[in-house]
């Protein structure tokens, strides 16, 4: 049976708005705001066997629905409501997804009203590209959360891997939020899991970390289903592909049998060692983004979203309460200084300032 998904907007014509996401196991059924509050909410627990989750618009309020009638609350309020609802048990669990067509709502939301979001997609990033991945998204989180609420379920049977092999520290943390409502794990595991490299790396990280290129690399696709016995297969992991590092380096130490450690190990050495196990021949070492000295990657650059080892980094805003498991985000010196993609990374830590400040001299100088 096909998920099914409520999006409430104010526009009249919003179904054409969700017409990309739709395949054979999700539709969307798009509606404009009830004349109240208190209509909206009672709608939402009439037929809530009829949905799996809901996608809100954050302002309701430009145009009037059929009784011509403009919303004097907002997406957020709704949600504030339905997540105390869905605490006190009246709703059942779902997902709420925000989305807008302002690139800066995030930047706007308070963090209490972004935590109300599992997700939330921008409209005026959606392409042929986008579509998809979100698809995925919100047929995962769906599926994710009737299996979250299962509080029976222990940790190896959620991650589909044995405690041993996961980070105390995390256990620790998930243990005490397994006690939370849904919403409360699930946007945990996203924002401090999932999407945070660390215990789990996403394909670009792999790629980097492998010093692999790729995009030009015609037996990546090969190498993933070499890999595929390291990939997580825990709770949302369609929706969010992800890679056990520990995994990853067991399978370098003990398949690849290289007597150099993965992390130290130069690009172009790494993909010539795993040719030589694999039998891959299609496979192209990354290279060095301007002005970086080495080719030992491990993380990406916020700006360029090439490889990059952090050493050659600066660390980018916004990270100061990492958890252990977490490792920061670097961008480059180069990307650094042209301010290339600004609003990925939007500015360099507090810590790094004095740093970037000397390199725009430097280079500055050598352009004279």
């Amino acid at each position: 049976m096909a998920i099914h998904y409520y999006y409430i907007d104010d526009d009249p014509e919003s179904q054409k708005k969700v017409e990309g996401f739709k395949n054979e196991e999700l539709s969307i059924d798009a509606m404009q705001h009830k004349d109240s509050w208190e209509l909206q909410l009672e709608f939402l627990k009439e037929y809530e066997d009829k949905y799996d989750g809901l996608i809100l618009d954050l302002k309701l309020d430009d145009l009037p629905n059929n009784n011509n009638i403009r919303a004097k609350f907002r997406g957020t309020s709704i949600a504030q409501e339905i997540r105390t609802r869905q605490k006190e048990g009246i709703l059942k669990s779902f997902p709420i997804i925000l989305f807008s067509a302002n690139d800066k709502t995030k930047q706007a939301l308070e963090k209490s009203g972004t935590d109300l979001f599992d997700i939330i997609i921008d409209k005026s990033k959606l392409d042929e590209i986008a579509f998809p991945i979100y698809t995925r998204q919100l047929i995962d989180l769906s599926k994710g959360y009737k299996y979250l609420c299962d509080s029976s379920l222990t940790t190896a049977k959620i991650f589909q891997i044995d405690d041993s092999f996961i980070d105390t520290r995390f256990l620790s943390e998930f243990y005490e939020l397994r006690k939370a409502p849904v919403h409360i794990q699930t946007k945990f595991l996203i924002t401090e899991f999932l999407t945070r490299q660390g215990l789990l790396i996403d394909e670009d990280v792999l790629a980097a970390r492998l010093g692999i290129n790729k995009a030009t690399s015609t037996d990546w696709n090969k190498l993933l289903k070499v890999l595929s016995k390291n990939k997580y297969n825990g709770v949302f992991n369609n929706g969010w592909p992800r890679w056990w590092i520990n995994l990853v380096e067991k399978w370098w130490n003990e398949n690849i049998k290289s007597e150099s450690i993965l992390r130290s190990t130069p690009a172009k050495e790494r993909v010539e060692i795993i040719k030589r196990a694999t039998g891959l021949e299609h496979l192209i070492a990354a290279e060095k983004i301007s002005k970086a000295d080495s080719d030992e990657f491990w993380t990406l650059c916020k700006g360029y979203h090439l490889p990059l080892d952090p050493v050659d980094g600066l660390i980018v805003q916004g990270q100061d309460n990492l958890y252990p498991w977490q490792e920061p985000e670097y961008v480059s010196v180069e990307a650094a200084l042209w301010r290339t993609n600004i609003d990925d990374w939007i500015s360099v830590a507090d810590v790094e300032k004095e740093r970037y400040e000397e390199l725009k001299i430097l280079y500055s100088r050598k352009k004279q």
